[in-house]
Formats: C-alpha cells, structure tokens, sequence
C-alpha cells in the first residue's frame, strides 16, 4: 500500500491545522515561546501519530523498516562494507565484530540511540518554520498578531533552561549507575540541550556583534565562520549567558533606560 498520502496528511495537512487553529485562536495573546513549544508540540504529536497509523497499516514500525532497508543498503550498497570493516581492524577498531552484519547491528543501534532527539530536534525546527509560515499568513489576513522578539533577544525561560541541566545531570547519574534505557535518555537530553543551547549561544553572539556596531554583512559572515569553527563552543555561551544574564547587565551598564 501506498503510504506517501498518509505521510503527507500527517507531517503537513494535521500540524499546519493545528498550528494555524490556535494561533487564530490565540491571537495578539500568545506568547512567542509558548507559542514555538505549542507548534513543536502540534509537530511531534503529528509525527507519533502517523508513526502508529503506520505501524497499524504496514505491520510493523516505520523504523522497523528504516533499520532492514539499512541493513539491506550496507551489506549490498554500493560501498564495500567489507574493506570498511577490514579498515576498521587494521586501526584496532571493532576486532569484536567479525562480519559486516556485526558491524550493521552495532550501527544501528546506535542509530536508535539517536531517535528520540532527532524527533524532538526535528519537531522543534519544523514547528518553528510552520509557525512562521502560517503567523505571516494570518497577519495578512488582518489578524493581530504578537509581536516576535529580535534574535538578539531570544532566551529560554528561566526555570525551563535550569528544568533542562538538572534533567541532563540525572541521565548522566541514571546512565553511570547503570539503569537499563537511561542511555537513550541521556542522550536524548544531552541532543535537545545542545540544540536549544547552541540556538542561544547564536542569539548571544549575535546581540554583542550589534552592540559592537559591526556591520551586517560582516555579521553575517563573523556568525557562519565562528559557527563552523568553534561551534563546539556556543552552547557554552548559550549557558552562560542562562546562568549569568549577561546581555541584561550588559544592557543594565551601558544602554541607557534598558533594564
């Protein structure tokens, strides 16, 4: 059975409802972070959903699926697994695993250790983007919207920042200790972290570059390269700032009536 028509109604026709509904809904009321975890919300519910209606169908999980057609595509693809595998020895790596299967099971699961943060990470970035999208579109329809803070002003709300580092410091103990599926949390935890971390080290970045009075395109190019060199390094910024409000002492010191 063809399964795109019921992809397409799930991961576009039902979020786009959902979002568009209570942002009409909502109105000049909705909060711009209330309304990007709504949207995020509305995504992921969508994505489990037709995840179980594909499972309903096809007998069988959606993964289930993606994990045999990888096993499938690096046992006979293109790519010689076995010199792969041969490579991996002659530095020390993987001697445990004596046949390309081996190897196509570990990798998948290490796959299905990432599956939960790509689906958060996933929903947070295409909520976002339909979000956009469809406030652009009601705006246009005459209806009042809440204003969206400048990217140099994004911040995660403070109990939700300082919710996500105790969150990630349980799964590191839960995991160390041992707990059976603990490492699918820490990971899971350790992804949407870094993600939403990373997002604020960006805002921080950008906001001490407009301060500096740094020219837009110099901006623009300063973010990309500082992004693809010591990306690393951003969600530490990103932390930082959480923990020590330095935009706002920044303001606080030196831009007259901002508090």
């Amino acid at each position: 059975m063809n399964l795109q028509p019921v992809a397409g109604f799930f991961l576009i026709v039902v979020p786009i409802l959902l979002i568009a509904a209570w942002i009409w809904g909502l109105g000049k009321r909705s909060d711009f972070y209330e309304s990007v975890l709504l949207s995020s919300g509305s995504v992921l519910l969508s994505i489990l959903l037709y995840l179980k209606v594909y499972s309903v169908i096809a007998g069988q999980s959606a993964f289930d699926a993606i994990w045999d057609s990888f096993r499938r595509g690096f046992a006979n693809g293109a790519v010689n697994s076995g010199e792969i595998l041969s490579m991996y020895h002659s530095l020390g790596i993987f001697k445990n695993f004596t046949t390309v299967q081996q190897l196509a099971e570990y990798l998948v699961g290490q796959l299905k250790l990432a599956v939960p943060g790509f689906l958060l990470i996933s929903s947070v970035l295409y909520g976002m983007l339909l979000f956009f999208v469809i406030r652009f579109v009601i705006k246009r329809l005459g209806r009042e919207m809440a204003p969206i803070p400048a990217f140099e002003e994004w911040a995660l709300p403070r109990g939700m920042g300082f919710g996500l580092i105790i969150l990630l410091l349980v799964s590191l103990f839960g995991s160390w200790l041992g707990i059976p599926n603990f490492e699918v949390v820490q990971f899971t935890v350790t992804a949407l972290i870094s993600f939403l971390f990373t997002v604020l080290g960006l805002s921080v970045l950008w906001f001490f570059l407009k301060a500096g009075r740094v020219p837009a395109v110099l901006r623009w190019l300063l973010t990309i390269l500082l992004y693809l060199f010591v990306g690393f390094g951003l969600p530490f910024l990103g932390m930082l700032d959480h923990i020590f409000r330095m935009r706002r002492n920044y303001r606080n010191k030196f831009v007259p009536g901002k508090k």
